[in-house]
């Protein structure tokens, strides 16, 4: 069986008129401030990493209050380094979905407008993923208070 190539014809000859580009450069404003707002958020992250991490690689131990418990220090830091990097990303697609989109539209360039649309795909795919994860933590975790 042959798979079926994608095209850059419309589907179903659907076009974006002006009432659709009015609200999908609305959607563009939105997102953009989204995104400030998370580049704002992943900069404090950093900041407070930096500021933060001696103290937190040797007070982890103190705080846990167990022998040799310092080494865990380092991987929260790990962990949060990663975070802050999948963060980053996640916020990266939502600022090319903004610029794209708003850029198809401005220059009636089909190609661009839909690799926007790619990206915010994209971003709600990794959202998507995280939020089953999220919510599977949270049952285990109730389930393991259960029993």
């Amino acid at each position: 069986m042959m798979e079926q190539q994608p095209s850059n014809e419309p589907l179903f000859e659907l076009q974006v008129d002006y009432d659709s580009g009015n609200r999908f450069n609305e959607a563009t404003k939105w997102a953009k401030f989204i995104t400030i707002i998370c580049f704002i958020g992943i900069g404090f992250g950093v900041l407070m990493l930096a500021v933060s991490s001696a103290v937190l690689v040797q007070g982890f131990g103190t705080y846990m209050q167990m022998p040799g418990v310092e080494a865990s220090g380092g991987i929260v830091i790990t962990v949060i380094i990663i975070v802050l990097i999948l963060f980053t990303y996640i916020s990266i697609l939502l600022y090319r979905f903004a610029t794209l989109v708003k850029k198809g539209i401005q220059n009636q360039d089909q190609a661009v407008f839909n690799e926007g649309l790619m990206n915010l795909k994209n971003y709600f795919l990794i959202n998507g993923i995280f939020a089953l994860l999220g919510i599977v933590v949270n049952v285990v975790g109730f389930l393991g208070k259960l029993f």
